[in-house]
């Protein structure tokens, strides 16, 4: 794998869009990763690993990938593209972020996407656009997994100098970290949990074993108690044996024999109580019968003493009853009484109400009333035609308005067609006056434009003050610094030119040609300078002096710019000042304006015009339809009027001298209420009495046909209905109950009765023992029979334990042993993930000493030391230094600081071979190396530079991540972490030019 391109924005620390051209540094091998600490240098590995797996270590805790430095309308993303074999591959990632909205207020989320494409033929085939396929498809392309990738791409030698001074349990954390071997760990903890979770459960199977066995031996001994003491006594001194199944195969047996023997008992008392049970019923039944007797017997004997009352009611009763038959008849004859009565005093009320001087005869009174009711048909006519008056009046006076409305209306109309011609010559006057002043609309936009573009080139040429001043200033300033570094080189090359024999002087060597004359001796050389200027110097003067030019160049170009801008600018502004071009920019404004305006008010006018021209057009036939209106209405007035006076000139003859017609109407009905009150009173009076008549007809023959002597006694004789009803109710109680008493006697079973009533209490008691026998019994056949159904889990349960401690005794054994030995109770007293660790560390070892003897000249090699530790420290861990210098091996403190070094850089290097050994011989031509250089001496530094020469054989490239300065003198080609001010960094990218040829 080859990283060639990697793009990012908006990512980490880097605010802007920045790229590196990994492929830049393919002539150079090795390139240098620089910048202070903290400036972002490991963010760029970050957005590596991020484009190809969608997460960074970094910021696994905190996902945060998004620049806190970013704008609102940047986005976030990362771009890498690598080559892999012979595939060329291009993946984008972009992470999930808030950021600010673009408009208004809060934030808006945006998703994480992700995109792997593919180069085919030059053109980019797209693989998936899902982020979770990107990463499966980025796995299964490279073989590595996320965690192997960053231990063979990244280098941390660092990390392996503390690794080689560490203790072996120190040592054993480290591996634990770079390997991950949480799962060793994870198995032996759960087979020590498998092995305690089986000991505590053949624990629990032997305590339900014992527990329950016991509850089964002890049911066994309380049913033996209860059956006889001696029993309880004998389990009390025996001790408790063994649980175990001989033992509970013969407690359920005896549990079962005592289960029966209390139900046999039970059935036997069950016996007894049924037949003292019969008994008892026998003599109960024989006892309430003579019971029933006697109270039969008294209860008729009181029924015979209450006899005479009784006769007493039934013939009051039966008097009752003949009055009840007459009642409706006499009740007839006594309201028959009370309405003539009263009829004949409504009569004589009547007669003096009748109208002075007529006669209270039933002729008279009808023939005058009759004529009261025509008399009130013409006052009701009168009424009716007084009433309506009101309306004629109306309809007058608002005939007469119709018509003075009309005649206004008509006058108003003919004014209005009279003023027309005159005010469409002022609306087309108008009209004509603001089309003349709209004309000038676009002279005065020009206009406006024109002075506006004056006045924005005089405020640009006013700003240029300033900036004109420090341009002068500067320009001045580097012309001066120009002549002063151009004085000083030509001083230097001068004062090197003055020294150059005491210089070459100072190479001479006896019996060596000189450079200048060849002469083998030198006899009288050129004493140095004291002062002398070596060409280092001159390059160095000479240099000042060229960028010295270059500023006063670059401040020429920058003076002469403003310079021509501003001359444009006043060109364009003029010689007016900004006050004139103000006031100026005021007027052509409103004049513009008011062109605007007249524009507007001419069309107005057309609109009102053609408006005017179309109401003139309808005003004549308005104004003769408004005259023919005004006729019809005076018209209608006139009709009017008269319809007014016939109606007054009738209402006065029909009045015949009333004030009014209500008058007239309430003297009429007056006279004919009182004739019609008499009439009225008199029909009543004869109807009352013809029916006061038959009324005492019909009561007399009901006292005669009942046998009864007046209405007087009759009354007397009356009961109300409720008292009927109870005398009836008492009577017929009576009689049942005579009936029922006698009845009860009758019975046979009573009527053969002899002798006394038999005694209860023997029998009650009899039964009683009988019950209390029967219920002990069936209670302790219940209790045995519960006993053995509650036994009967205790024996499962105990049965079943001894089966399971049985059965899994050899799989407990196993396990124990198993666990104990991943444990580390083993012969190199190593738990399962130290074996894995110190395998690991071998092979680690093996790969690293391949490039520790190439970069110490086979001096040291590192030896993996398997002793077994004490004290409980981790065994197999171990890791010594063979010096070839002693042949004696010694501990890996011993070494120097830059021996320590070789040996940490080749560790990384042997796990980077192991771990890209592991994923099927992955290919990485991409590494990069973490710090640790600044502290190397010359020859250690040259050591692992040629090592690190070796790595990019064959095509590999590899970045040394320092911010040392030693290295970057010693590395020219380089990505440089510049941090800026206010916050972020950018990325500057510097590879060795390719010489031509």
């Amino acid at each position: 794998m080859r990283l060639l391109r990697l793009e990012l924005a908006a990512f980490g620390p880097y605010r802007e869009r920045f790229e590196i051209d990994f492929t830049s540094f393919d002539a150079d091998g090795v390139y240098l990763i620089a910048g202070p600490t903290g400036a972002g240098k490991s963010s760029i590995l970050d957005a590596v690993t991020f484009a190809l797996y969608g997460s960074a270590p970094r910021y696994d805790a905190r996902p945060h990938l998004r620049s806190d430095l970013a704008g609102p309308e940047q986005a976030t993303w990362v771009q890498l593209e690598l080559a892999v074999g012979d595939r060329v591959l291009r993946v984008r990632r972009s992470p999930e972020y808030e950021r600010p909205k673009q408009r208004g207020t809060g934030t808006t989320r945006e998703k994480a996407s992700a995109q792997l494409l593919e180069l085919v033929d030059g053109v980019w085939q797209p693989l998936s656009s899902s982020a979770a396929e990107v990463g499966t498809e980025i796995g299964s392309i490279l073989g590595l997994t996320k965690d192997e990738f960053l231990q063979v791409i990244l280098l941390a030698q660092g990390g392996f100098a503390e690794f080689l001074a560490a203790s072996s349990d120190e040592r054993k954390r480290l591996l634990q970290r770079l390997f991950g071997t949480g799962s060793m760990q994870r198995l032996r903890e759960m087979l020590l949990a498998d092995a305690k979770q089986l000991d505590a459960a053949r624990g629990e199977l032997e305590r339900s074993r014992d527990e329950r066995g016991a509850r089964v031996l002890e049911a066994d001994a309380a049913l033996d108690a209860r059956e006889s003491p001696e029993a309880e006594e004998a389990s009390e001194e025996a001790a408790p044996g063994p649980v175990d199944e001989p033992a509970l195969a013969g407690a359920e047996s005896r549990l079962a024999a005592h289960v029966e023997r209390a139900d046999a008992a039970a059935r036997a008392a069950a016996g007894t109580e049924a037949a003292a049970r019969e008994a008892h019923r026998s003599a109960t039944a024989i006892a309430e019968r003579f019971v029933r007797r006697a109270a039969a017997e008294a209860e008729l004997r009181g029924l015979e003493e209450a006899a005479g009352a009784v006769d007493a009611d039934r013939a009051r009763l039966a008097e009752a009853d003949r009055a009840a038959e007459v009642a409706s008849a006499l009740d007839r004859w006594s309201r028959a009484d009370a309405d003539a009565e009263h009829a004949e005093a409504s009569a004589a009320e009547s007669a003096e109400l009748l109208p002075e001087g007529v006669e209270p005869t039933l002729d008279v009174v009808a023939h005058e009333h009759q004529l009261a009711v025509d008399a009130g048909a013409f006052a009701n006519a009168a009424a009716e035609l007084e009433g309506g008056l009101p309306a004629l009046e109306r309809a007058a006076a608002q005939a007469v308005a119709r018509a003075e409305e009309a005649d206004r209306a008509a006058a108003a109309a003919g004014a209005a067609r009279a003023e027309a011609p005159a005010q469409r010559e002022a609306i087309a006057s108008a009209r004509e006056a603001a089309a003349t002043r709209a004309a000038g609309l676009a002279a005065a936009e020009r206009t406006l434009e024109s002075v506006a573009g004056r006045l924005a080139a005089r405020d640009e040429a006013d700003s240029l003050a300033a900036p004109l001043r420090d341009a002068r200033a500067a320009a001045a300033g580097t012309a001066a610094a120009q002549a002063e570094a151009a004085a000083e080189a030509q001083r230097l090359q001068a004062a090197r030119i003055a020294g150059i024999a005491g210089e070459l002087a100072g190479g001479l060597t006896a019996g060596e040609a000189c450079p200048v004359c060849g002469a083998l001796e030198h006899p009288a050389p050129h004493p140095p300078a004291d002062d002398a200027v070596s060409a280092d110097d001159v390059a160095a003067a000479l240099a000042v002096g060229e960028a010295a030019m270059l500023a006063a160049r670059e401040a020429n170009d920058e003076l002469a710019s403003l310079e021509r801008r501003l001359a444009g600018l006043e060109a364009v502004a003029g010689a007016d000042d900004r006050a004139s071009l103000t006031a100026e920019l005021t007027a052509a404004r409103a004049e513009r304006d008011a062109c605007a305006a007249a524009e507007a008010e001419r069309e107005l006018r057309n609109d009102e015009l053609a408006r005017h021209d179309e109401r003139a057009a309808g005003l004549a036939e308005r104004a003769s339809a408004l005259e023919a209106e005004a006729e019809a209405a005076r018209t209608a007035a006139a009709l009017a009027a008269t319809r007014l006076d016939d109606a007054r000139t009738r209402l006065q003859r029909e009045l015949d001298g009333h004030e009014s017609a209500a008058a007239l109407l309430a003297a009429v009905s007056r006279r004919t209420r009182a004739l019609r009150a008499w009439l009225d009173a008199e029909a009543q009076r004869a109807r009352t009495l013809a029916e006061q008549e038959r009324a005492a007809q019909a009561g007399e023959a009901a006292l005669v046909s009942h046998g009864l002597l007046d209405r007087a006694a009759a009354s007397a004789m009356r009961l109300e209905a409720a008292e009927r009803t109870a005398l009836r109710e008492r009577i017929r109680t009576h009689d049942d109950a005579v009936a029922s008493a006698s009845g009860v006697l009758a019975q046979a079973e009573l009527a053969a009765l002899e002798g006394e009533a038999p005694e209860l209490e023997p029998v009650e008691r009899a039964l009683a023992e009988a019950t209390a026998a029967s219920a002990a019994a069936a209670r302790a056949a219940a209790a045995a029979t519960t006993t053995r159904d509650h036994v009967a889990a205790d024996l499962r349960a105990a049965r079943e334990a001894i089966r399971s401690l049985a059965e899994g005794a050899e799989h407990a054994a196993t396990v124990r042993a198993l666990a104990a030995a991943l444990h580390g109770d083993n012969e190199l007293r190593q738990d399962i993930e130290t074996y894995v660790l110190a395998t690991r560390l071998g092979a680690i070892i093996d790969a690293a000493n391949l490039r520790l003897a190439a970069m110490t000249d086979g001096r040291f090699t590192l030896l993996h030391d398997e002793a077994t530790a004490y004290r409980r420290k981790a065994s197999g861990l171990g890791i010594q230094v063979l010096d070839a210098h002693t042949g004696v091996p010694r501990t890996a403190r011993s070494l120097s600081g830059g021996e320590t070094f070789l040996a940490s850089l080749a560790l990384a290097l042997g796990l980077a071979d192991v771990v890209q050994a592991e994923s099927g011989g992955v290919s990485l031509e991409t590494l990069f190396v973490d710090e640790g250089f600044g502290s190397l001496d010359q020859d250690t530094l040259e050591a692992a530079l040629a090592t690190l020469d070796e790595l990019r054989a064959g095509g590999r490239s590899v970045g040394v991540i320092s911010h040392v300065q030693q290295m970057q003198e010693r590395i020219p080609a380089r990505i440089t972490v510049v941090p800026e001010r206010g916050g972020g960094s950018r990325i500057v990218v510097a590879a060795t030019p390719v010489a031509a040829g």
